[in-house]
């Protein structure tokens, strides 16, 4: 997920005839270039999603409403993760069968159900949110997936809530979690599962928009675009620390993938 105060700082491109919807690849939109560089690709992933696998049901149409129903609705409908992202998350989740999944950023619901459309029958999902109108939303959707047993939500600021389950549920730990929340939080939320011990031995963390519009690797590198707003350097500088921060801790593993908004996979390793 993105901040919507970031969005006026990217330029759009319009190719004749064609009008862009979003300056994100989070939501159907017939823009192909998607920002001044053609980072995102949005024909390319278009053309993945068609060829990728789509959800059984109730899950596709229930995702559709989600997507069409928050477009309608929110201004920061880009902060849902994209069609194919969420396939992948889907993917990963059926790979790695979790016992126990920990969402930290779950706005709508879109991604919770795209992962819970693939737990095991006695696994379950834990997602954490701020804002109670979107708890509200994401679990009517929950419902109608019928995934209400499987897929819940806390409300609360997420380190907050990561507290109150290390205080509460100490012995708890999760074999995947999936990290969109605020950016600038991201050490922090990070540190808390290491410190805690949240993570499973064999467990996953997945981060999404590490690479942040194309400006993490460029505040890496001292690079200025004139292009970009001072809150979208900031933003991209604390993810440059944060990238750095998990790259230089030995007790994981981590790969970042050039995909969707950037995507780190993070595994512990034999100490």
């Amino acid at each position: 997920m993105i901040s919507k105060l970031l969005l006026p700082s990217l330029t759009k491109i319009h190719l004749p005839g064609e009008v862009s919807k979003r300056f994100y690849s989070s939501f159907s939109g017939n823009d192909p270039i998607g920002n001044v560089n053609g980072r995102l690709r949005l024909g390319e992933e278009a053309y993945c999603n068609q060829l990728s696998t789509s959800f059984k049901q109730p899950y596709q149409t229930v995702i559709e409403t989600i997507t069409n129903d928050t477009q309608n609705d929110f201004d920061n409908a880009h902060m849902m993760v994209s069609k194919v992202q969420g396939k992948l998350l889907r993917q990963l989740v059926g790979i790695l069968r979790p016992n126990k999944v920990l969402e930290i950023g779950g706005f709508t619901g879109s991604s919770a159900i795209a992962m819970g459309s693939a737990l095991s029958p006695n696994a379950s999902l834990l997602s954490l949110e701020l804002d109670p109108k979107h708890i509200a939303i994401a679990e009517r959707h929950v419902k109608n997936a019928n995934l209400q047993d499987k897929v819940k939500f806390k409300q609360g600021a997420a380190g907050d809530s990561l507290m109150d389950l290390v205080n509460h549920s100490p012995r708890t730990r999760y074999d995947f979690i999936f990290l969109d929340a605020d950016k600038g939080g991201y050490r922090k939320y990070y540190d808390t599962i290491m410190e805690y011990d949240l993570l499973t031995d064999h467990g996953v963390i997945v981060v999404d928009n590490v690479l942040f519009y194309g400006q993490v690797h460029k505040q890496a590198n001292n690079e200025d675009d004139t292009e970009a707003t001072k809150n979208l350097k900031k933003t991209a500088k604390k993810l440059e620390v944060f990238n750095k921060h998990v790259f230089n801790d030995n007790r994981v593993e981590v790969v970042m993938l050039p995909i969707f908004d950037g995507l780190s996979l993070i595994r512990k390793v034999n100490q």
